[in-house]
């Protein structure tokens, strides 16, 4: 019975969870940003502390040097917190000009393998497909960052929906079997 306790709440844990990356992907995609720059900034804290209060040998070498490491880390951590959207915005912008260079790059190599060798119209799509993906990070930075969320809540739906599925099936399945086992009771010539 505990197992199909927990298949229930793993399925109802699965759908809310991705009925709110559905529905909001985009503070979603903040919310987890300020999540990993608070874990950036007691990342950061611990480090500064454990180098600035160390002991013997290493910890008088560690105290002589500034723990940039770990004010980096707590910097990191308050931008994070601070500006998740720009932080997004900004990653986005980096992989949207990173896709336009690959697309181009890779179109103008087609062009010139063209001349070794005879290539079909197909190998052209992926290059301007790529190119094609870098406009629109570009033009749409925070949507684009979370597509992979609404991805991911679309997926979790699907599991939570299959779990809960499952677990009623395996729930009537028990309860078929112990309708079974009272009607076939054995009867000994004891009795």
């Amino acid at each position: 019975m505990r197992n199909l306790l927990s298949a229930f709440l793993r399925a109802l844990c699965a759908i809310g969870i991705g009925f709110l990356l559905v529905m909001d992907p985009l503070s979603m995609t903040s919310v987890i940003v300020r999540f990993i720059g608070g874990v950036f900034v007691v990342l950061g804290v611990t480090q500064a502390i454990s180098s600035l209060s160390g002991g013997g040998y290493e910890g008088a070498l560690k105290r002589r040097i500034f723990p940039v490491v770990g004010l980096g880390s707590i910097l990191l951590g308050v931008v994070l917190l601070l500006m998740p959207n720009a932080f997004v915005a900004f990653l986005m912008y980096i992989l949207g000009f990173l896709l336009i260079f690959a697309g181009f790059g890779q179109f103008f190599g087609l062009v010139a393998d063209r001349r070794i060798a005879p290539l079909r119209w197909w190998v052209f799509v992926m290059p301007i497909l790529l190119v094609g993906a870098g406009f629109f990070i570009l033009l749409k930075p925070l949507q684009s960052a979370s597509l992979p969320f609404v991805i991911l809540g679309v997926a979790s739906l699907g599991y939570g929906i299959s779990e809960l599925f499952l677990a009623f099936r395996l729930m009537h399945f028990r309860h078929q079997q112990r309708q079974e086992y009272v009607e076939y009771e054995e009867v000994t010539e004891e009795e």
